[in-house]
């Protein structure tokens, strides 16, 4: 029975330590996320990328002139969840199972399947 005590509560730490590992964190999600994502409803391609530690974005669009003009933002989190920051704080959420990025506001996008033109 003392055993019992004793291996109880060591059993239970095991366990919980397991499912803990097992919980996605930000820095799991944005790893996956890297790469060149393109929007499913016409708006400008981005790549996510880690630079020196820090994740960023990088926006490309074509100017009336025919140039491609760029923007990189850094990646922020805040109780848990992650933000492009824009100026304004652009809610960038992951979708495993389906490869999908959300950015509210800004819409749906799937990983592109050719790269970027930088």
């Amino acid at each position: 029975m003392k055993h019992l005590k004793f291996l109880f509560p060591v059993l239970l730490c095991t366990l919980l330590l397991g499912l803990s590992s097992c919980k996605e964190t930000n820095a799991d999600r944005l790893r996956a996320m890297r790469g060149d994502w393109e929007s499913v409803k016409n708006r400008p391609a981005f790549t996510l990328f880690e630079e020196n530690g820090h994740y960023r974005v990088t926006t490309r669009k074509m100017t009336y002139r025919g140039t491609i003009q760029t923007e990189t933002y850094q990646i922020s989190e805040k109780d848990g969840n992650l933000f492009i920051e824009t100026g304004l704080s652009v809610l960038l959420t992951y979708d495993k199972e389906n490869g999908r990025i959300l950015l509210s506001p800004g819409g749906e996008y799937k990983r592109s399947k050719q790269p970027i033109k930088k």
